[in-house]
C-alpha cells in the first residue's frame, strides 16, 4: 500500500498545484449537478410515495442532457454576442449554461410532486439541459496540459473532484430535506452552483480555445466538430467495439444506481442512513477506489483495468440479495456500500481513460459520451417497471449478469477479434 501511494504521489507531481485544482474543480462542477436529476430527485420522488416505475420511467426526461454534442457544436464554433468578445467564448457559455442549469434547478425547488408532475417534469428537463451544455464547455479543462501516459491518472483526479460534488449534494440535500424539506434542498444547490460558477471563471481556460475564432454556417460546424472525427472513430478496426463499450459498460451500475437506494429505503433505512453510510462514506470510498484505480491503469493498461474493475462491480452487486434476507442491517449495509463504492471508483476511473483515449474535441466527447447516456437513460428508464414486475430479489440476480455481455465486448477488442467474429464464438458456445 507504502509503495502504490508513493508511485501515485510521483504521478501527482507531473502536474502542477494549479492544474490539479484546476480538473479537481471541473470534476467538482460535474458532480455537484449531476445528481439533482437522478439520484436526489429519485428519493425526493420516493418520499412523496412515488412508485418505482414511475420513478424509473421519470429518468428518460434526463434525455436533453444526452443531446450536449449538439450544445458543443454551438459552444466550439459560435460567439454570444457582446460577452465572447468582452470575456471570452469559453466564459460566455460557461455562465449561459450555468444560468440555464440554475434557472431549472430553482423551478424544481418550486415544483410538487403531489400535486402534478408536469412541472417538475419541465423544469427537471432544462436542468438537464443546462448541465449538459456546462459540462461540455468544461471538457477541455480536463484534458488540457496532459499526454497520454496521464490519462489514467487524470481521470481519477477528475473522478475525485466529481466525488466530492456527489457527497456535497447528496449528503448535504439529504441533511437539508430531513430538517427544512426538498424545496430548501434543492435553493441550496442552486446558490452553490452559483458559486462554482464564479470559481470556475477565475481558471484560465486553455490556450488553444482563447483565440477568436471565425463563425462556421452550421453544417460546417457539425462537420468540423463531429462528422470527420467521428468518422475516422469508426473507420478504425476498432471502431464498433468503441462505440459499444462507450454503449454498455455501466449499464448494470445504472440499473443498480437507480434502484438500490430506494430499495434500501423501501427496507426501512432512513434519511440520515442513508446519507451518512451510502452517500457520504460511499462517496469516500468511491475516491479512494478512482485513486487506487488510476495507479492500476498505469500498470496494466486501460482494456485490462477495465475488465478486472467491471468483474468485481459486478460481484459486488451480489450482495443486495443478503438484505432481502436479513432487512435494514446497518453493518452490513457499511460492508456493502464500501465493496460497491470502491470498485465503483474504480469502473469510473478506466472508463474515463478511455474516453480520453478517443476524444480530441469537447463535441466529439459529447457524441460518444451520449451513447454512454442514452444507453444509461434507457436502462435506468425500464428499471423500475424490472423491479416491480420480477422483485427485488430476481432484479439483483440478473442485474449483475448484464455485465456478462460487456466482458465478452471487453475480451474481444483486447483480443482484436471481429465483432463478426465474437458473435458467432459466443453463439457458437451456447
Amino acid at each position: 500500500m507504502a509503495k502504490m501511494l508513493l508511485k501515485n504521489y510521483s504521478l501527482f507531481k507531473q502536474l502542477p498545484v494549479k492544474k490539479y485544482f484546476a480538473k479537481c474543480c471541473v470534476g467538482f462542477s460535474y458532480g455537484l449537478s449531476f445528481p439533482l436529476t437522478l439520484t436526489v430527485l429519485d428519493l425526493w420522488l420516493k418520499d412523496f410515495g412515488v412508485s418505482n416505475t414511475t420513478i424509473g420511467i421519470f429518468s428518460l426526461f434526463h434525455w436533453p442532457f444526452t443531446l450536449k454534442f449538439m450544445c458543443g457544436i454551438f459552444i466550439e464554433n459560435y460567439d454570444i454576442a457582446y460577452f465572447s468578445q468582452k470575456i471570452g467564448r469559453e466564459r460566455s457559455w460557461i455562465i449561459v449554461s450555468h444560468f440555464i442549469l440554475i434557472a431549472g434547478i430553482i423551478g424544481m425547488a418550486n415544483s410538487n410532486p403531489s400535486s402534478g408532475l408536469q412541472t417538475l417534469i419541465f423544469f427537471a428537463t432544462l436542468t438537464a439541459l443546462g448541465d449538459g451544455c456546462k459540462n461540455i464547455v468544461l471538457y477541455p479543462y480536463q484534458i488540457n496540459g496532459i499526454n497520454k501516459n496521464q490519462f489514467g491518472y487524470v481521470a481519477s483526479v477528475v473522478g475525485f473532484g466529481h466525488k466530492i460534488g456527489i457527497i456535497t449534494t447528496k449528503v448535504l440535500a439529504l441533511y437539508l430535506a430531513n430538517i427544512f424539506g426538498w424545496k430548501v434542498a434543492y435553493y441550496v444547490a442552486a446558490v452553490s452552483i452559483f458559486l462554482l460558477m464564479i470559481m470556475i471563471l477565475f481558471i484560465q481556460p486553455p490556450q488553444k480555445y482563447q483565440k477568436p475564432k471565425r463563425n462556421l454556417s452550421f453544417s460546417d460546424s457539425v462537420e468540423k466538430s463531429l462528422t470527420i472525427p467521428f468518422k475516422k472513430i469508426i473507420e478504425k478496426k476498432d471502431g464498433l467495439y468503441i462505440v459499444l463499450v462507450l454503449s454498455l459498460y455501466k449499464s448494470a451500475d445504472f440499473m443498480m444506481q437507480k434502484m438500490s437506494r430506494l430499495f434500501l429505503m423501501e427496507i426501512g433505512f432512513s434519511k440520515i442512513e442513508m446519507a451518512n453510510i451510502v452517500q457520504l462514506f460511499g462517496s469516500i470510498a468511491a475516491i479512494v477506489g478512482g485513486l487506487t484505480g488510476g495507479y492500476i491503469i498505469k500498470k496494466i493498461g486501460i482494456p485490462k483495468a477495465m475488465i478486472y474493475f467491471g468483474n468485481g462491480h459486478a460481484i459486488s452487486f451480489f450482495s443486495y440479495l443478503i438484505f432481502t434476507k436479513i432487512g435494514a442491517n446497518v453493518s452490513f449495509l457499511s460492508l456493502v456500500i464500501l465493496g460497491e463504492a470502491f470498485t465503483g471508483g474504480c469502473v469510473t476511473s478506466a472508463f474515463l481513460a478511455f474516453l480520453y483515449t478517443k476524444c480530441k474535441t469537447g463535441s466529439l466527447y459529447a457524441l460518444l459520451w451520449a451513447f454512454h447516456e442514452m444507453n444509461g437513460i434507457f436502462f435506468m428508464g425500464i428499471s423500475g417497471i424490472i423491479a416491480d414486475g420480477v422483485g427485488w430479489r430476481l432484479y439483483f440476480t440478473l442485474v449483475p449478469v448484464i455485465y456478462s455481455i460487456v466482458l465478452a465486448i471487453l475480451w474481444g477488442m483486447q483480443r482484436r477479434i471481429s465483432l463478426k467474429h465474437l458473435i458467432s464464438f459466443v453463439v457458437s458456445k451456447r
